[in-house]
């Protein structure tokens, strides 16, 4: 099958491009939609949160804390590090008695360049609680918690944690985890390498409830809260946060680094999974577009800000001198 092409123009000439591949199935497995490798294995990265955080509810951490749509949303989110989203974790450190060096995230400037410019105007040096994963290891050390487990190496393959998520992957996905090739991600967390199908049908059975009653409750918790908190997930002038708002409720997804994006339809009992080649975020965004575009979300997509559903490349005066267009080859 032919890949997607995306082409960045200036005048009439196409000066940059970039290869997708992706795939759309419902939940019995039905290919609806299929470009480029199919069975391209990728590291799911970031895309994966919201399985990560699946033990978060099914421990019964959620409920002991007495969370709300924003802590879930925050633990399943690639944040911008903005004021909101800082306060917020470190909030919740608190409640867990812990300390920002608790988190094993590591240290990383905020996700965006407008809140990095910020960090530096204010003379705020960035610390873990600014790494775009730290709601996702607050969640973790929560889950710790809850059970007793050591919060020292919760990142660990071979923490329990980490095993209950592979547990996890194994029921969602139909395959051994534990025999996956992984590797680390930049927040020092295993990311294991799966083919983009079968992340597409795991997310579509997901998302259609196809697992045991506490499960497809957790899923669904989770997708609700990040409908919820959508700015929690991402914040400002971000993808993810835009297409929740304007999923209203509909749509489960989650980007992830190297041009990997993940998601649901639960309504219509479908999931999908794309991989931009060269791993840019700029190919990844106008990807997930079209394939939303083309699976006949073209409301949820006029609900998205004009120059995010049809992006433009523009002067430094803001003159118009190009665009980003998905190619499909026949």
């Amino acid at each position: 099958m032919n890949p997607w092409i995306i082409e960045i123009t200036r005048g009439q000439c196409v000066e940059s491009s970039s290869v997708g591949h992706g795939v759309v199935v419902d939940a019995d497995g039905t290919e609806l939609v299929t470009f480029g490798e199919k069975k391209r294995e990728t590291f799911p990265r970031s895309a994966a949160k919201w399985i990560q955080a699946l033990e978060l509810v099914l421990s019964g951490a959620a409920d002991e804390l007495g969370l709300r749509d924003d802590h879930l949303a925050i633990a399943c989110a690639s944040h911008n590090g903005e004021p909101e989203h800082i306060t917020l974790v470190n909030a919740w450190l608190g409640q867990l008695g812990l300390i920002t060096e608790d988190l094993e995230c590591g240290v990383s400037l905020p996700f965006t360049e407008p809140v990095r410019l910020q960090l530096s105007h204010d003379h705020i040096p960035a610390t873990q609680l600014h790494h775009c994963c730290s709601g996702k290891h607050v969640a973790m050390l929560a889950v710790c918690k809850q059970k007793g487990w050591s919060t020292n190496g919760y990142t660990d393959y071979k923490h329990p944690l980490q095993a209950k998520i592979r547990q996890h992957m194994t029921t969602i996905f139909g395959v051994d985890a534990n025999s996956l090739d992984y590797a680390t991600d930049g927040c020092s967390v295993p990311t294991y390498l799966l083919p983009l199908d079968v992340m597409a049908l795991g997310f579509a059975k997901l998302g259609a409830g196809h697992f045991s009653t506490k499960l497809n409750h957790a899923a669904t918790r989770l997708r609700y809260a990040q409908a919820s908190a959508p700015f929690m997930v991402a914040g400002s002038e971000r993808l993810d946060s835009q297409l929740l708002i304007a999923g209203q409720g509909r749509l489960q997804v989650k980007m992830g680094a190297e041009g990997v994006y993940l998601g649901a339809i639960p309504d219509r009992k479908i999931g999908f999974a794309i991989k931009c080649e060269d791993g840019s975020l700029r190919g990844q965004e106008a990807l997930v577009i079209e394939l939303l575009r083309t699976i006949g979300e073209e409301n949820l997509i006029n609900r998205l800000p004009l120059a995010v559903s049809r992006p433009v490349v523009r002067t430094a005066k803001g003159l118009p001198v190009g665009q980003v267009v998905v190619r499909k080859i026949t």
